[in-house]
């Protein structure tokens, strides 16, 4: 009897593509990425139907046509441990609309871009089986919860290849741990919010491009547009405390800059800069009889464009 393959024996590999749907060639020490919830590949099959008119009523075996792959990995917000050497999750970033730069011993920065982009390979091993995934490109988010880790999800789409037996490799991870948001600075338009939780999507919208000289009918896909959008829960005010008038702000369409920094130990400082955020109407809530405020916002382009959010590594 064959021995069951374990969920928590899971490896995953992320590299740039030098061009798109090439493999790079993974190597565990070097590419290999601290997945906490990894959703396994999901293969997107078009099954097409053969149900001819016959003298029964029986059909013929469908025929599989375009086949492409999903899939979704969370990770810990987390710096390399050495300013200005990029994280091993780098190509995720890059694939998913961000472009990198590089100040060595001093910083890696990532912000939008609207050309150029970028595909990278995923390897992901699964106690024994090793689905190889190509062309990958997708969607960012961020959670911060207040006590909780950052978390940065990733969702997926590649190039489908039939997954093989391969061994299990033995992973090297950045070194630093995440930190914990806690103790941080966070600001809107220099407003210190006493703040339970904030997300960010990039929504980016990721498209087919169907070619039938492809052996699966799919050339690969392609970020063709964004709406980066949040959301923040903060406790609620009056309108008469400084820089914290929220209901004006959305009714005005007043912008605000968004500041966040996480973590103190140079390798491992993380810098979010948000400088134009539109704000939307305010949700007041309550939790354990405070009033809340959920306020929902864009993010804008701030003077020439791909300049809406940056997330430094310092």
């Amino acid at each position: 009897m064959p021995n069951p393959l374990i969920s928590k024996k899971t490896v995953v590999l992320a590299k740039e593509e030098s061009s798109y749907g090439v493999d790079p060639t993974l190597a565990q020490a070097d590419n290999a990425i601290e997945a906490y919830d990894f959703t396994a590949p999901v293969i997107t099959a078009d099954m097409k139907d053969r149900n001819p008119g016959n003298s029964d009523l029986s059909r013929f075996a469908q025929l599989r046509g375009k086949t492409s792959v999903d899939f979704a990995l969370m990770t810990l917000l987390r710096g390399s441990g050495a300013a200005g050497t990029a994280p091993r999750r780098s190509p995720l970033y890059k694939a998913c609309g961000f472009g990198e730069v590089v100040v060595s011993a001093t910083s890696v920065t990532y912000a939008p871009v609207s050309d150029n982009f970028v595909s990278c390979a995923v390897e992901a091993y699964l106690d024994g089986i090793m689905h190889q995934i190509l062309g990958c490109v997708g969607n960012y988010q961020l959670d911060l919860t207040a006590g909780e880790v950052g978390k940065e999800t990733f969702n997926m789409k590649g190039k489908y290849a039939i997954p093989t037996d391969t061994a299990i490799v033995d992973p090297t991870f950045d070194t630093p741990a995440p930190e914990v948001i806690k103790n941080i600075t966070m600001t809107v338009g220099g407003y210190s919010a006493i703040i339970e939780k904030l997300t960010l999507n990039m929504n980016n919208a990721v498209s087919e491009r169907t070619d039938f000289n492809d052996a699966e009918g799919i050339h690969g896909f392609a970020i063709t547009d964004r709406n980066p959008e949040g959301s923040m829960i903060v406790e609620m005010v009056l309108r008469a405390t400084s820089n914290a008038d929220f209901l004006a702000y959305f009714n005005d369409g007043t912008q605000k800059a968004i500041s966040i920094v996480v973590g103190g130990t140079a390798g491992n400082i993380c810098t979010i800069s948000i400088p134009k955020a539109r704000l939307k109407a305010p949700v007041i809530g309550d939790r354990e009889g405070v009033r809340t405020f959920e306020i929902p916002f864009q993010l804008g382009r701030d003077s020439s464009g791909d300049d809406e959010i940056e997330i430094a590594f310092t």
